[in-house]
Order: C-alpha cells, then structure tokens, then sequence
C-alpha cells in the first residue's frame, strides 16, 4: 500500500523538539500508522472539505495512563499536515 506524503507544520517540528526521546519513538510509529492510513484517526468535526482534520492518541506503555495525541490534517490527493504533538496524560481506550 502507498504511503500517504506528510509534513510537519512549523509549531509540529517545535513541539517535537521538547519531546523525550521515548516519546519521539512514539510519534514516529504514530506517523508511521497515519501516513499508512490517514484516517486512523479521530475526525474532528466541522473542519472544512476538501481537508479533514484528526487527532491520533497512542499510548507511551502499554500499561501507561499518559500518551501522545498527533492532531493532523489530510487533504486528499495533497498529503497529510501534522499540526502538532502534545503529551496527553490520560487513559487511551
């Protein structure tokens, strides 16, 4: 299957910056999992066509209570924007 292309937005490339290292890891396989399939994600509502925007929460440890949300955006045909990273300290159903 092809890859979708995907960026990073200027405040996503800041904001990895002051991620661990462990949880650099994670957004990597986070990238990996979204870039393979851009609706893997959460679709935020209301965002407007052709573009839809998602965010994507994985856990740090299987048995962690804290994650890493990815917020995105894919635009179909054009590629996939990650917007930002953030720490997300809760329980990912």
């Amino acid at each position: 299957m092809n890859e979708t292309p995907l960026e990073e937005a200027e405040p996503a490339r800041k904001a990895f910056g002051d991620l661990t290292d462990g949880e650099r890891d994670r957004v990597r396989e986070a990238l990996t999992a979204i870039a393979r399939d851009p609706a893997v994600g959460r679709e935020i509502p209301g965002w407007r066509p052709p573009s839809v925007e998602y965010t994507y929460t994985t856990p740090l440890a299987p048995d962690s209570a804290e994650a890493i949300t990815v917020v995105y955006t894919h635009t179909p045909g054009l590629g996939i924007t990650v917007v930002y990273y953030f720490r997300d300290p809760q329980l990912v159903d």
